[in-house]
């Protein structure tokens, strides 16, 4: 009797261990699941705008032909950062030469919504140094593919600066910004926007467009990410008396390492030079978090 309760214990266990085998091989052998996991990229999708709206922000893969989603100098970003940026300019002009130095902070709030501050911490128009006007961002991503990225937003200048050099003025900057992988490494970007100010400043038409190329991978540090670009800009006085405004900025992005990148460029006007300045240089690290 006790051999026969064994040897039946035994074939018990021989057979459950035999359908764990088999199902945990059915299991490694089904397809995965139709759903991506939720720390996985996917496109937006306008039918799901709402739930969108509350997830968690997930970087962007680069484009299909390598192009990243990184900003640059004298342009907009169609797309999401997550970074701290210190830069400064120094511009000659036929008067006194003027620099500044300024920081940001870009921060995705969600996949859907996203702010920006920047402050002017200090410019120096050649005789005196001030505070200048804080900007304030806030941007809805309204399409996101790996090829395509398009926001719509607000820019608020709010006036925190010196009326001497220019600043305390408030203005309200509506703007559509886009940016797409067009092959080759190669990425263009742009924006076009409504500024309308006060304090006697002129409401503004603005458009800007650049493209640019990048042309190694982000590991190989310090010149990961290496890309050359040029930028245009062109600002157009719709109401009020002010000058039209067109200016071409060339300039570079490498990454140092451990996501710090510098940026360099020189921006020279192309109209109104005379009373504009003769060239800007710009230098900026941008740390990415």
């Amino acid at each position: 009797m006790y051999l026969s309760i064994s040897a039946a214990r035994r074939t018990a266990f021989a057979a459950a261990f035999l359908l764990g085998c088999s199902g945990a091989a059915l299991a490694q052998d089904a397809p995965p699941p139709s759903t991506a996991p939720a720390t996985e990229w996917t496109p937006l999708n306008s039918a799901d705008f709402g739930a969108e709206l509350g997830e968690k922000w997930i970087p962007v893969p680069n484009g299909d032909s390598g192009a990243p989603r990184q900003g640059w100098l004298a342009t907009a970003d169609g797309f999401f950062t997550r970074e701290v940026h210190l830069a400064a300019n120094y511009t000659e002009a036929r008067g006194p030469d003027s620099w500044g130095v300024l920081g940001r902070f870009h921060y995705p709030f969600t996949r859907r919504l996203w702010a920006g501050i920047e402050v002017p911490f200090y410019q120096n128009s050649g005789r005196s140094g001030n505070f200048g006007d804080v900007t304030l961002t806030t941007q809805v991503m309204l399409v996101e593919k790996r090829n395509l990225s398009i926001n719509g937003g607000v820019g608020w200048r709010l006036p925190t600066g010196s009326i001497r050099q220019g600043n305390n003025v408030f203005a309200a900057q509506p703007q559509l910004n886009i940016w797409t992988d067009v092959g080759r490494g190669f990425s263009l970007r742009g924006r076009v926007a409504y500024e309308f100010a006060n304090r006697n400043q002129p409401d503004n038409f603005v458009l800007n467009a650049a493209i640019g190329q990048t042309i190694t991978p982000h590991s190989r540090a310090p010149f990961g990410d290496l890309t050359w670009y040029v930028s245009a800009n062109w600002r157009q006085p719709i109401r009020g008396v002010g000058n039209s405004f067109v200016s071409i900025t060339p300039g570079m992005r490498t990454h140092v390492g451990n996501n710090l990148f510098l940026l360099a460029g020189v921006e020279f006007p192309v109209t109104n030079v005379a009373n504009s300045f003769s060239q800007r240089y710009i230098v900026q690290l941008v740390q990415g978090f």
